[in-house]
């Protein structure tokens, strides 16, 4: 276990390695680089199932899934879905106070490591690109000269990704995942960054051969390491704390959270007000299995999301 460790840990850190020495320069940002996560992105995220695109990432032995990020149907009761609270700081033209919550969606490609001896797996999250969320474009509901600004943006993961361990649940009535001391209920995900496309055109089509179909305010901002289920305080995250993430084995989805600063650029930046990295906004994704995604199974237990021997189970 410590081994399988290490050597992940010492991936992450290569990859990191790789994609700045790629950028050219240590100031030129991942959003600069020629991977995936460089380009400016409209339209929609890439289709995560195009291998072409984004090949199979996942190791010997380690089977690979796709989370499709579950938008929200009412975006006035967002529960159980993916949604973004966008907040403004005290110098913005909206004033300070100034919230908007917009559905999410996107995906995200993991992989499932084999069980250890005490039933945990890894969720493997590659980098560059395997993650990408899109919030809904409308526009940013603040009185005068931000009135018809948009909100729309689509955020795609870069590098840094940090694998996270799924323990066999405690409890047979939430069937949630387990860490530390077997019996906390939580899952944590960190994602080393996003790079985000802001100020794409509202009737904009996901053309990457052309950028006549983007005005001329599409800028790209680093939203920088994203700690999904921890807890953290002080002067980058407003203050705010994530509350505990959950992977549901009996459904195979997870539930995450952060409240952290995001930066903006463009006319959206300056209507949110700069600099926007210090003002908490709340990031939820719920994801959910793609139909015809295998899924970790639990033999003999209430909480295995299917029957024993389902062909769908990773053993």
């Amino acid at each position: 276990m410590l081994a399988r460790l290490a050597m992940r840990s010492a991936i992450v850190v290569c990859t990191a390695a790789l994609v700045l020495l790629s950028a050219g320069s240590s100031h030129a940002g991942r959003c600069s680089t020629g991977l995936i996560s460089g380009h400016k992105l409209c339209g929609a995220c890439p289709d995560p199932a195009d291998e072409s695109l984004l090949p199979n990432p996942c190791g010997p032995g380690e089977e690979k899934v796709i989370f499709d990020l579950k938008p929200s149907l009412d975006p006035n009761n967002p529960t159980e879905s993916s949604y973004v609270t966008i907040r403004s700081s005290g110098k913005s033209p909206c004033g300070a106070g100034f919230e908007q919550t917009e559905s999410v969606d996107g995906y995200m490609i993991g992989c499932w490591s084999p069980p250890d001896n005490q039933g945990c797996r890894e969720l493997h999250t590659p980098n560059n690109g395997y993650m990408c969320l899109r919030i809904k474009d409308d526009p940013l509901n603040c009185p005068g000269e931000c009135s018809s600004v948009r909100t729309g943006q689509i955020a795609i993961s870069t590098a840094g990704a940090a694998d996270r361990f799924i323990c066999p649940p405690s409890d047979t009535s939430t069937c949630k995942s387990v860490r530390g001391n077997g019996t906390e209920e939580r899952f944590r995900l960190w994602i080393g960054g996003f790079c985000s496309t802001n100020g794409c055109d509202i009737n904009s089509t996901p053309d990457d051969s052309t950028d006549d179909f983007v005005d001329g305010d599409t800028c790209s901002s680093e939203w920088g390491a994203t700690l999904f289920g921890y807890s953290r305080t002080g002067r980058d995250s407003g203050g705010g704390n994530s509350p505990p993430g959950s992977y549901f084995w009996n459904t195979g989805t997870f539930d995450l959270e952060v409240i952290d600063g995001k930066s903006t650029c463009g006319t959206l930046g300056k209507c949110l007000g700069r600099p926007g990295n210090r003002n908490p906004w709340t990031l939820r994704v719920v994801g959910v299995p793609r139909p015809g995604s295998k899924m970790p199974c639990l033999p003999g237990n209430s909480c295995s999301p299917l029957a024993d021997g389902d062909p769908l189970c990773i053993p």
